[in-house]
């Protein structure tokens, strides 16, 4: 059992231990003020749902300036040692074929290019267990009356969203009263 190095604030408890966990599968918006502790929560609830063995496979697509602090907080935080995949390491070959790593970060852009998404939704017959999008409000598809309109990014949560038992949203950006988006 892996511990972490954060005594969770009242609000990251509640969303975690009362709204998170208990969802299975787990499809959830968590919309919360800019630091907030997004991160945090989706690390307890990460870590939580590894420790009860009901979760082995994740990825988180975030942002390209926000990779890094990701993979930071969660190796410093939670001692989670999360791999950054870059659109290099697919050129040549598929980085997710023949590893044993279980965790995994890459830009969203990254990951909504067309050879990148389709092989991160097969991951090579290991699926993942969760998938993070952080900034979710950046997946918007623009005209749901025009099926051409979804951007990269919304057909990336689109095809991932199909292949995994759970799916986790993070935004401090309200929807502003526009639910069609998302």
């Amino acid at each position: 059992m892996v511990l972490s190095r954060v005594v969770p604030l009242p609000h990251q408890r509640i969303a975690v231990y009362e709204n998170l966990l208990p969802l299975s599968p787990l499809r959830f918006l968590l919309a919360d003020d800019a630091g907030a502790g997004k991160t945090i929560m989706a690390g307890l609830y990460i870590l939580e749902m590894l420790n009860r063995g009901r979760m082995k496979r994740v990825l988180i697509c975030c942002p390209a300036g926000l990779v890094f602090n990701w993979q930071r907080e969660l190796r410093f935080f939670f001692e989670l040692n999360f791999t950054i995949l870059r659109g290099a390491d697919f050129r040549d070959r598929d980085p997710l074929a023949g590893t044993d790593a279980p965790f995994f970060i890459i830009s969203v852009d990254t990951a909504a290019t067309p050879v990148v998404r389709e092989r991160l939704a097969k991951a090579n017959g290991t699926p993942f267990d969760l998938v993070v999008f952080d900034e979710a409000h950046k997946l918007s598809w623009t005209d749901p009356n025009r099926g051409d309109s979804k951007t990269l990014r919304y057909q990336l949560a689109e095809t991932l969203s199909r292949r995994v038992p759970n799916l986790l949203l993070l935004t401090a950006t309200p929807h502003m009263g526009k639910e069609f988006p998302y």
